[in-house]
């Protein structure tokens, strides 16, 4: 998979990817492993989900995502979330070919308003080609239970991270 950690993540124009069977498998599995008790995180869709035939006849299938840490602390912690993305960048670059995956990374904050203080998370965008949309709407589905592996993973990392700095 080619994975590039970028300043920010455009906003893609809207398509048909709810409607796909494969996408909305995926998106369940991938949801239900993130609120699970073992994961360190928190997941929200983003922009525009796509499945769409491109000028030179091959399909791409596009979605995105929010990843926020547990926890009021860990999500203000940039260090954390700078680790986060530098082992996702270590653990997807060798999940399948450069040539039909990619993920584009961000880190990103805001400023929540109650305490003026910053609150970090990960935007992730995952973009699969193939030759039809159902291929491409697969390769994503496969994309995709690779970056839910790869947080898992990274999940008990980042726990086992913090525990020892709290001890």
């Amino acid at each position: 998979m080619r994975v590039d950690v970028v300043e920010n993540i455009p906003e893609r124009g809207a398509g048909v990817a709810g409607d796909d069977a494969a996408v909305k498998l995926a998106l369940k599995n991938f949801t239900s492993a993130l609120q699970g008790d073992d994961s360190f995180f928190d997941s929200r869709p983003i922009g525009n989900w796509r499945v769409a035939i491109e000028g030179d006849g091959r399909a791409t299938c596009s979605g995105g995502f929010v990843l926020s840490l547990r926890g009021k602390e860990a999500g203000r912690n940039r260090g954390l979330h700078f680790q986060l993305v530098q082992k996702l960048v270590e653990l997807l670059k060798n999940a399948g070919s450069p040539e039909i995956l990619k993920a584009r990374l961000c880190l990103s904050s805001e400023t929540e308003q109650e305490s003026g203080k910053a609150v970090f998370s990960v935007r992730m965008e995952l973009e699969s080609v193939g030759d039809s949309n159902e291929q491409a709407a697969l390769r994503w589905g496969l994309g995709l239970a690779h970056l839910q592996q790869a947080l898992l993973f990274t999940s008990r990392y980042l726990r086992q991270q913090s525990s020892q700095k709290k001890s």
